[in-house]
C-alpha cells in the first residue's frame, strides 16, 4: 500500500528511529515533527471517527475504481457488517455496484474529465443481498500536489429510495392524471370569498388553453372562462347542490383560449374544513358526445340537404299548436309542392334538383317569421306553420295568404344553378286551424287538399281549404275500401261491346270492366280504375279481368256460332310487368283449353313511355305463346313510329275523342289519316273506337282503317245480350246517336 494511504500512527512509529540517529541540531527539529505528526494523527482519528458516523456512506477508492476504505454508512448501505468484508466482497465498483454498468461508466468517465461529479442518481444494489437501491453519489478526484497527476478520488453516497419511490408515485400520479381526458381538482373556498387551489391536474391546460401557472395563480380563471348563456346555470346548480347537500353535477359549455367551444361535465362533492369549504371532484370533456348529441338531433329532426327542420320536427311543433295547447289562438298551415321539379330533375340531374332545393329553402326562410316553423316534408314538397298566435280566424287568414304571395313571389325569380337558369314556381295549399283541433295529420291532410286544388287550377297559386273537397276526399277514400271488398268478393262483371271489319261483319268484341256497386249501382272504369291503381289494386283487377276474359273466350270457343271471335281485354301495366304473369296466363289458358290466337291484350302507350328490354321481352314472350297486342288509345301520348318499329305490335286504336272531332276538326282529321298511313307503313292492322256516325265511319274508311267499334253499331252488352245479339245477326244499321253514352263507353 502506498504511503500516501497509510496510517498517521505508522508513519510516528517509522519517525522514532530516525531521531535518534539525527544530529543533535536536528534533535529539536525532529521533536516538533514528532509533536506535529502527532497532533495530525489524533486530527485524522476524530475526522476517521466524524466520517464513520455520518449518515451518509462515504469511501475512498484507487482509479482503478476499487474501493480501498468505507465508513460504517457505506458499509451498511451495501449489507455487510465489517468494513473489511466489504472490501473483500467488493472489488470493482462499476461492475459490482450499478445496476447498468454503462451508469458507472458515465460517472467514472465525468469525474475524470470534469475531476469531481455532484448528486449523480443511480440504481445499484446492495452488494451482498442484491436488493436494488437508488443513491445519489458525489465524487473528487485527488491529485498529487506537486506533479497534479490523479492519485485516487473520494465520495459520498446516499440512498434515496424512499425518495424516489415517493416521486415515483408522485410522478405516474401526475402522468396518470396528465393521461386523464378531464381534469382533477381540489379548491379551498374560504368563508371570505377567497379562493385556491390544493390540486389541480396539469391536464387544465390542455382543456382550456392556459398554462396550468395562470389556473394555480388566478382560481377565478377558469369561471371566467364558461360561456356567458351558461354561466347562470354554472352558478345556480353549484349552490343547489350546497343547499341540498348533494353533489354537484352540471353540464355546461367552455370557451378555450384559442376560442374553441367545449362542453364540460362537472362533478364535484364538498366538504367544510374549518373556516371554509373544500371541493374536490372531476372535469371531463364531454364535447365528442354532446356533438354527436346534436348531429344525432339533426339528423333525427333536420333535413340533411336543406337543414330545415324535417317531417317529425315539424309533426312535434304542430302537435304543440294543436290539440290539448291552452287556449283558443287560431294558426295557419301552408304546403308548398314546386311546380315541375320532376322535369328539372329528371332533365338537368340530381345535382341540379338537389341545389335548386336547397335555394328554395333558402328563399322560404327569408319569407317566414322568427315565431314561425319552415320544414321540408321530402322531395318537393314545404310546409309553413304560422302558430297559435291570431285572436281570430280572419287574421291568420290574412297573414298567411300574405306568406303564401311572398313565397308564389320568392320562388318566381330566377335560379342560377351553376350554367342553369331555371324559373320555378309553386303550388301552395293554406288551412287555418285552432287550437282545438285534435289531429294534426287532418290539418295537413287538408293543406294537402288545398294544394291539389292550387294544382289543378293551373299552378303557380294559392287556393284555400275547401270543405267540399275534404267531402269529395272522404268519399273517395270510402270508395277505394269498397273496391278492395269488392275485388274480394269479384262483383265485377264484364260487358262486351262487337268490333266490326269493313263489311260490317263482327270479328270480335273487347270486354269492358262494370263494377257491380251494391247501393251505387254499375259504376263504369273511369271511376274506379285510378283509385286502384293508387291503392295498389291495379295488378289485382287486371289478373281478374284476364281470368274472366279467357273463361268467356273458352265458352265461346265451345259454341261454333261464337267459335271464331276474337276478345280484346286491356291491360294494367304493372300487371303486365310483374315477373309471375307469363305463368300465370300459360295455366289459365291450359285450364280452360283457350286457342290463344283469338286474344288481344291492350296496352297503352305508357308502356312505351317507360320501354325497356324487360317490357320488350315480355312483349315477345306473350306474342309466343300466341296472343296478339294491341296499343290502346293511341295519339294521346308520345309514342314514335321508331318505338312502334321495335315492339311486336299487331293492332293499333285510334284514341276515340280524335275520332269524335274529324268532322269539325282540321288538326284531328290530320291526325287520323298520319296514323292510318303510318300503320299501313308498318303493316300494322287499325281499330278506330267511339265511332258515333256514318260520316265518321265513312271517313275512316276512306283512309284505310280496318276495324271499327262504337255506338253506330251497338253499346256494350252484357254476355248473355252480346251472344244473343251475335247470334241472330242483328241489324247493323246505324243507331240513333246519343251523346251521353259517350262516356260509359
Amino acid at each position: 500500500m502506498p504511503p500516501f494511504l497509510q496510517d498517521g500512527s505508522q508513519w510516528a512509529a517509522l519517525a522514532l528511529p530516525l531521531l535518534s540517529l539525527a544530529s543533535g541540531a536536528s534533535l529539536a527539529a525532529a521533536a516538533f515533527f514528532a509533536q506535529r505528526s502527532l497532533k495530525a494523527r489524533r486530527e485524522r482519528d476524530r475526522l476517521d471517527a466524524l466520517v464513520n458516523h455520518l449518515g451518509e456512506g462515504v469511501y475512498r477508492a484507487r482509479l482503478d475504481r476499487t474501493i480501498i476504505s468505507a465508513n460504517k454508512a457505506l458499509v451498511a448501505m451495501n449489507g455487510y457488517r465489517s468494513e473489511a468484508q466489504m472490501l473483500d466482497a467488493l472489488r470493482n465498483s462499476s461492475e459490482q455496484w450499478y445496476v447498468d454498468q454503462a451508469k458507472g461508466d458515465v460517472f467514472y468517465a465525468r469525474l475524470m474529465r470534469d475531476g469531481s461529479v455532484s448528486d449523480f442518481v443511480a440504481e445499484t444494489y446492495r452488494h451482498k443481498t442484491r436488493q436494488k437501491i437508488w443513491i445519489t453519489e458525489s465524487a473528487r478526484l485527488v491529485v498529487h500536489e506537486r506533479t497534479g497527476k490523479p492519485l485516487y478520488y473520494e465520495g459520498s453516497v446516499r440512498d434515496i429510495t424512499e425518495t424516489m419511490a415517493r416521486l415515483t408515485l408522485e410522478e405516474r400520479f401526475r402522468r396518470l392524471t396528465s393521461a386523464l381526458p378531464g381534469v382533477l381538482f381540489q379548491v379551498d373556498v374560504m368563508d371570505d370569498g377567497t379562493a385556491h387551489f390544493g390540486y389541480l391536474s396539469q391536464s387544465i391546460s390542455k382543456l382550456t388553453g392556459h398554462p396550468h401557472r395562470a389556473h394555480m395563480a388566478d382560481p377565478l380563471l377558469f369561471r371566467s372562462l364558461i360561456h356567458a348563456d351558461d354561466i347562470e346555470l354554472y352558478d345556480r346548480s353549484r349552490e343547489a347542490a350546497l343547499a341540498e347537500r348533494q353533489p354537484w353535477e352540471v353540464e355546461c359549455r367552455l370557451t378555450a383560449k384559442d376560442g374553441t367551444e367545449r362542453w364540460l361535465r362537472i362533478t364535484a362533492s364538498s366538504q367544510r374544513q374549518g373556516d371554509g369549504l373544500t371541493w374536490r371532484g372531476y372535469m371531463a370533456d364531454v364535447t365528442r358526445r354532446c356533438r354527436q348529441e346534436t348531429e344525432n338531433a339533426r339528423l333525427a329532426f333536420y333535413d340533411p340537404l336543406t337543414h330545415l327542420p324535417n317531417r317529425r320536427k315539424f309533426l312535434e311543433r304542430m302537435a304543440a299548436e294543436t290539440g290539448c295547447a291552452a287556449g283558443d289562438g287560431f294558426g295557419a298551415l301552408l304546403f308548398i309542392d314546386l311546380d315541375n321539379f320532376k322535369a328539372l330533375n329528371d332533365t338537368q340531374g340530381h345535382d341540379v334538383g338537389d341545389a335548386y332545393l336547397v335555394q328554395v329553402a333558402e328563399r322560404l326562410s327569408a319569407c317566414v317569421g322568427e315565431s314561425d316553423m319552415i320544414a321540408r316534408l321530402g322531395g318537393d314538397e314545404f310546409v309553413v306553420v304560422l302558430g297559435s298566435k291570431f285572436n281570430e280566424s280572419a287574421l291568420a287568414t290574412r297573414d298567411a295568404i300574405l306568406l303564401g304571395h311572398r313565397v308564389l313571389d320568392a320562388v318566381q325569380k330566377q335560379f342560377a344553378i351553376g350554367r342553369v337558369r331555371h324559373v320555378g314556381s309553386a303550388s301552395i295549399g293554406l288551412v287555418v286551424f285552432d287550437r282545438q283541433e285534435k289531429r294534426v295529420d287532418e290539418v295537413l291532410k287538408r293543406a294537402d287538399l288545398a294544394m291539389y286544388q292550387a294544382k289543378a287550377a293551373g299552378r303557380n297559386r294559392l287556393a284555400l281549404f275547401d270543405p267540399a273537397s275534404m267531402e269529395r276526399e272522404a268519399d273517395r277514400f270510402k270508395l277505394t275500401a269498397e273496391l278492395r271488398t269488392a275485388i274480394d268478393q269479384k262483383a265485377f262483371s264484364l260487358h262486351f261491346q262487337p268490333v266490326l271489319d269493313d263489311e260490317r261483319i263482327i270479328i270480335g268484341a273487347e270486354a269492358l270492366l262494370r263494377w257491380d256497386h251494391p247501393t251505387r249501382g254499375t259504376i263504369l272504369p273511369p271511376q274506379f280504375l285510378q283509385l286502384a291503381d293508387e291503392g295498389g289494386l291495379g295488378a289485382e283487377l287486371s289478373a281478374m279481368v284476364v281470368e274472366q276474359g279467357i273463361a268467356t273466350l273458352a265458352s265461346w270457343q265451345r259454341d261454333p256460332e261464337l267459335r271464331n271471335l276474337r276478345l280484346a281485354l286491356k291491360m294494367n301495366a304493372r300487371a303486365f310487368a310483374d315477373a309471375g304473369f307469363v305463368a300465370a296466363l300459360h295455366r289459365s289458358l291450359r285450364h280452360h283449353e283457350v286457342d290463344a290466337r283469338k286474344l288481344v291484350f291492350e296496352l297503352t302507350e305508357t308502356v312505351l313511355a317507360c320501354q325497356t328490354s324487360a317490357a320488350i321481352e315480355r312483349m315477345n314472350q306473350v306474342k309466343e305463346i300466341g296472343i296478339n297486342l294491341a296499343l290502346d288509345d293511341f295519339g294521346t301520348g308520345s309514342a314514335s313510329i321508331l318505338q312502334l318499329k321495335q315492339l311486336p305490335i299487331d293492332f293499333i286504336k285510334i284514341d276515340g275523342s280524335f275520332v269524335a272531332d274529324i268532322e269539325k276538326s282540321d288538326g284531328d282529321r290530320s291526325l287520323v289519316k298520319t296514323i292510318l298511313a303510318m300503320a299501313r307503313t308498318l303493316k300494322v292492322k287499325t281499330v278506330a273506337e267511339h265511332v258515333e256516325n256514318p260520316k265518321q265511319e265513312a271517313f275512316l274508311r276512306a283512309f284505310g282503317c280496318d276495324f271499327f267499334q262504337g255506338y253506330l253499331y251497338a253499346p256494350p252488352m252484357t254476355p248473355r245480350v252480346f251472344e244473343d245479339f251475335v247470334r241472330h245477326g242483328r241489324d247493323l244499321r246505324p243507331a240513333p246517336f246519343n251523346a251521353g253514352r259517350l262516356g260509359s263507353v
